[in-house]
């Protein structure tokens, strides 16, 4: 309709209604780019609302995670300085205690650690980590990124030469299978079958007590884990980080959005 009548004032030559009707079109194309400019900010704005909220729900779940695992392995490292001075001569021998035994034994367990952010991980991965329009945000999620890696690079390092002691030195570290209500060592991870057996450990301190090579293999296990356990609080610490700020981005976006529906 507009452009048959551009067309006919054309030929008529009737300027002032051709500036007319061309500024009708081109303010048209204009409010109707401008609507889907609104349309498309508004769809970004919905969809980083919805990735804010699964990083905060994953970030605290994480965190979570990551304080149990830690202080599940944390222990180990207590009980290892306790044994210290008996397994190295510092002290008058003495038998080392259950807990201390199965330290010992188990002191090359490093297990692999939940560390993954899915969230994270999938914006790395598409693409699309500017959706992400909070510098405080986006920069806790960098840094969380770097101490992944450098996590996971860490403990592949660290695996790579680690020390089974009770496979290297079986006269003085040694696993057996005995029945579940007879007197031994269990460890408190020992699992049972269905016959009622469980697997018992035993360490013999005067073997252990001036056996250079596995006073070094065991202390070279123990320096590694305390790197383990260094590296979560690592990740621990830049989670708190990412998990304040999505609070903070949350609640500000939450207050934007009462506004925007206030009359």
């Amino acid at each position: 309709m507009i452009l048959r009548r551009l067309t006919t004032a054309l030929r008529k030559q009737d300027w002032f209604t051709v500036v007319i009707e061309t500024l009708i079109v081109v303010f048209g194309v204009f409010i109707g780019l401008q609507v889907n400019n609104w349309n498309a900010a508004r769809v970004e704005r919905n969809s980083e609302q919805v990735l804010l909220l699964r990083l905060q729900e994953e970030t605290r779940s994480l965190l979570d995670t990551q304080k149990k695992e830690l202080a599940a392995h944390s222990p180990r490292i207590g009980l290892a300085t306790d044994a210290n001075s008996v397994m190295f001569s510092l002290a008058p021998s003495r038998p080392l205690t259950n807990e201390e035994c199965w330290a010992l034994l188990v002191s090359h367990w490093m297990p692999s650690p939940t560390e993954a952010l899915s969230s994270l991980d999938e914006l790395l991965a598409s693409g699309r980590f500017d959706l992400i329009s909070n510098p405080s945000v986006k920069a806790a999620l960098r840094d969380y990124a770097v101490v992944q890696e450098r996590s996971r690079a860490a403990r592949a390092e660290a695996v790579s030469e680690l020390f089974r002691l009770h496979t290297r030195y079986p006269d003085a570290i040694w696993l057996e299978v005995g029945r579940a209500e007879d007197a031994g060592y269990v460890s408190p991870s020992a699992g049972r079958d269905d016959k009622g057996l469980v697997w018992r450990y035993s360490c013999d301190i005067d073997q252990i007590r001036g056996n250079k090579g596995l006073l070094s293999e065991y202390s070279d296990n123990i320096a590694r884990l305390e790197s383990f356990l260094d590296r979560y609080e690592d990740r621990i610490a830049v989670l708190t980080v990412l998990d304040t700020e999505l609070a903070k981005e949350l609640g500000a976006s939450g207050s934007r959005r009462e506004s925007d529906a206030a009359p």
